[in-house]
């Protein structure tokens, strides 16, 4: 089944030094590149393509939308580590699902990938994990997880900002429409584990992303935050966007949603490709984050 970017275990794992054994015996050895904003570790000799410059550019994009809910951003280092492939990332001494394409570890400021060869890819899967990085730990000063259509969608919205024209997820909601369409009434209460095929796991991303994409407009910005200062301090949803937004969760959202959405797909038009996938898509779907919070009790 699709997953997106991963959502590791309640419990954090060893930390790695500069180098460690592999579970076959073989050591990471991780070389350092710093960046104004970030440390990257990288198991390759030489950094992939220009990251550092690209992170870079990332950051000045995602500082105008993120740094409300991280503010750290600005004046400390995130880590990147970033394995030369998918094997050494499956081997490696964080331990990932084998269907993971990234982790984020927001007590941490860190997350970890792989390179694929793709620098496009690459760079999305990034900007997804940092998403959930500086949100998560947003949410994780009280204790709390986002609202799992909140994260994820959020996280896409990030994803698409790396594409200066317009990526696969914008291009893919101008032509979303009809029964693919899960009524917000019962969306905002769906979870991903409980969803039985790729289609409608990636269905399900599409409108979270397209609902995160209506919330979180330039004119908006501040009335999002005030919505997620809502729900981190425990407001129904229905609540908090009436009071935020002067919208119901259930029919009057759905029908305001709609009414933008074909305004949307008038206004983006073609290149449609309904079927694309981002390149952080994973195959197994999860209900919790990517909080490695221990206080949080089990998953389930």
């Amino acid at each position: 089944m699709l997953r997106y970017a991963l959502l590791i275990s309640l419990f954090a794992p060893a930390w790695p030094a500069c180098s460690q054994p592999a579970p076959d015996g073989a050591a990471t050895v991780w070389h350092l590149k710093a960046s104004p904003h970030f440390e990257v570790m990288h198991e390759s000799a030489w950094t992939p393509g220009a990251i550092s410059l690209e992170l870079e550019k990332m950051y000045s994009s995602m500082r105008i939308n993120m740094s409300m809910f991280a503010p750290w951003m600005v004046s400390e280092k995130t880590k990147v580590y970033i394995y030369s492939s998918q094997k050494t990332y499956l081997a490696g001494e964080f331990n990932p699902p084998a269907w993971s394409k990234g982790l984020a570890y927001a007590p941490r400021k860190t997350i970890v990938v792989y390179d694929t060869g793709d620098t496009d890819k690459l760079k999305a899967v990034i900007a997804h994990e940092l998403s959930h990085l500086y949100f998560e730990g947003y949410f994780a000063e009280s204790h709390k997880l986002p609202p799992q259509w909140l994260n994820e969608g959020l996280a896409v919205y990030m994803e698409e900002s790396i594409f200066p024209g317009g990526g696969p997820w914008s291009a893919a909601l101008t032509s979303f429409k009809g029964d693919r369409i899960v009524p917000f009434s019962s969306f905002f209460d769906m979870k991903l584990d409980q969803i039985d095929s790729d289609a409608k796991i990636a269905d399900w991303y599409l409108q979270a992303y397209g609902a995160v994409l209506y919330l979180y407009r330039p004119a908006t910005r501040l009335q999002f935050k005030g919505l997620c200062d809502e729900l981190r301090y425990d407001e129904k949803l229905d609540d908090a966007l009436w009071k935020v937004y002067r919208i119901r969760a259930g029919g009057d959202f759905s029908v305001k949603w709609q009414a933008w959405l074909r305004s949307y797909s008038r206004s983006a038009g073609g290149g449609i490709q309904p079927n694309t996938r981002s390149a952080s898509f994973n195959f197994k779907p999860v209900q919790m984050s990517s909080f490695p919070f221990s206080s949080f009790g089990s998953k389930k």
